[in-house]
């Protein structure tokens, strides 16, 4: 049978216990208070736990050059060489923490290309807005010099400039005492300014005659409204911007309620017009030449100088291809805060005079609200449900100054154009589209063959019509994803890897600091003897 030893005699108990005895017949405050050296005790033994579990630690984690620091079959500059090395790599990776959770704050959402062989039968096919270069038809205009009534003492010839002002020029300006005579002419004959244009603007039927979709005939009042734009009044295809729509009654519930798409590439899958500028009835321009401004936009984009612009212009055919590029946006995105993603989807935020929200249509409206608040009237191409005064003949010198803001880059920045100012935040906050698509475009063109139509039921006379060809050029497109820089498991892979890589950290090194420091010694004193 073994028996358990005991030590009977120890040296160093012995010595620790004369000394205490020596300082306490030294010092009679420490003899007659023994309490006073007890937290300095408990101190030092809470010391030496925490130290020997370190050591422990040390020797058996995974970590990077922590083991070297307590071997001792070392000398101790090693060691010491080694605790350096340790705790430069804990800077290390602390401040390489630090710098990418800054760039993940600072980024907050990117922007990649998800797939380039999306289907273009997917993005919708575009706003097609057809201006004519002349603003004025000379009939109608012949027409209401004869019926339109002049005031005593003002000559008939002032009808003429009273027409040409509905133009809107932008970079003249009219003396007040026309304006005042134009303004007295339209009072006697009861006709507002806007009413005026709408009366001497061509008529999209004139201008239109036959239309092909998706390779079938259709009635071009189906397909094509009038819409009043910058441009004056033009005839646009698939928009559905507006909050009313202007087609006929009678036809009005076959439009569809949301835009065209195709499921084809080339000419014969797209949009064919057969247009005639009407060279005889030119009355008033700003071009030289005969023919259409073409204004390729999204179905629900207000048609201005952002869209894709083309000329075609009389006695050519004319082909425009169309690259579609779509973005979206992830339902992340749509989960983050606005400050965060700086971006609006559609329906975040309404709008005044447009059904669905984009930073083309806020920015329309906030030179829209600039003008009125220079003028106190909106101009009469601005959707309008009575709330605020049409702009009339005495207000056009304000309107000529207020087109200006269009062609500024910020609308909210009153000075020249040549002066470049950096900014931070985004001009009348209008926030940039999460979701939106872009067309692209290209035109090539040929002289047409007039004697084509030459032999067609209903064909006229009519020698410089354009024959225009809109379609995607291809069956696949671009997309483009926008999602959020950093989820949390890319957060959590992205430290970890710079973790494991100077340190070689993992969760389970984590846990070892957690065990040592806690579960180890409480199973130590339930294992104790």
């Amino acid at each position: 049978m073994a028996f358990k030893k005991r030590r009977i005699f120890d040296l160093r108990q012995v010595q620790a216990a004369q000394q205490l005895a020596a300082s306490t017949r030294s010092d009679p405050v420490k003899r007659s208070s023994p309490e006073s050296h007890q937290p300095i005790h408990r101190f030092r033994q809470l010391g030496e736990w925490f130290s020997e579990n370190m050591r422990n630690y040390c020797q058996t984690t995974s970590l990077h050059g922590f083991s070297y620091i307590t071997r001792q079959d070392i000398s101790r500059n090693e060691r010491l060489f080694w605790l350096i090395v340790v705790i430069l790599s804990i800077i290390t990776s602390i401040v390489l923490v630090v710098v990418s959770w800054q760039w993940a704050r600072q980024t907050p959402t990117v922007t990649v290309i998800e797939s380039s062989h999306f289907p273009t039968w997917n993005i919708p096919f575009p706003a097609v807005t057809i201006c004519n270069f002349n603003k004025i038809s000379k009939l109608k205009a012949i027409n209401l010099l004869q019926q339109m009534q002049v005031p005593a003492g003002v000559n008939r010839s002032e009808l003429h400039n009273l027409f040409n002002l509905t133009l809107l020029p932008v970079d003249n300006m009219i003396s007040n005492s026309s304006l005042h005579t134009y303004d007295r002419i339209l009072k006697l004959n009861n006709v507002s300014l806007t009413t005026l244009t709408s009366q001497l603007s061509p008529d999209c039927i004139d201008m239109i005659s036959s239309c092909i979709w998706k390779g079938i005939n259709t009635r071009c009042d189906s397909l094509f409204q009038r819409i009043e734009t910058m441009e004056g009044q033009c005839c646009s295809f698939n928009y559905f911007g507006g909050i009313t729509n202007n087609f006929p009654e009678k036809i009005a519930y076959q439009v569809p309620k949301r835009p065209y798409r195709v499921t084809g590439c080339g000419y014969p899958t797209g949009l064919t017009v057969l247009l005639s500028p009407m060279a005889s009835d030119y009355y008033g321009t700003f071009f030289s030449g005969y023919g259409f401004q073409l204004l390729l936009h999204d179905a629900y984009n207000f048609p201005d100088e952002n869209s894709e612009t083309k000329v075609v212009t009389s006695t050519r055919e004319s082909f425009v291809r169309i690259n579609p590029e779509s973005t979206y946006a992830t339902n992340d995105i749509r989960r983050m805060d606005l400050s965060l993603r700086n971006c609006l989807f559609g329906s975040e935020r309404a709008m005044h005079g447009l059904k669905r929200y984009s930073f083309i249509n806020c920015m329309f409206e906030c030179r829209v609200k600039m003008i009125h608040n220079l003028c106190g009237c909106v101009p009469p191409y601005v959707y309008n449900n009575g709330s605020f005064r049409v702009c009339d003949v005495l207000d056009a010198n304000c309107m000529i100054h207020g087109k200006r803001l269009f062609s500024h880059a910020l609308a909210n920045l009153n000075m020249s154009l040549s002066i470049v100012r950096e900014t931070s935040s985004f001009p009348c906050g209008c926030l940039p589209d999460c979701q939106s698509n872009h067309y692209a475009s290209e035109s090539t063109m040929g002289r047409l063959d007039v004697s084509y139509f030459a032999n067609r039921p209903g064909s006229s006379n009519d020698t410089d019509r354009i024959l225009l060809h809109v379609f995607f050029s291809d069956l696949m497109s671009t997309r483009y994803r926008t999602d959020i820089f950093q989820n949390w498991l890319s957060a959590l892979a992205s430290f970890g890897g710079l973790l494991g890589l100077i340190m070689g950290f993992s969760i389970v090194t984590a846990f070892e600091f957690l065990y040592f420091l806690t579960f180890r010694p409480i199973f130590n004193y339930i294992n104790r003897d």
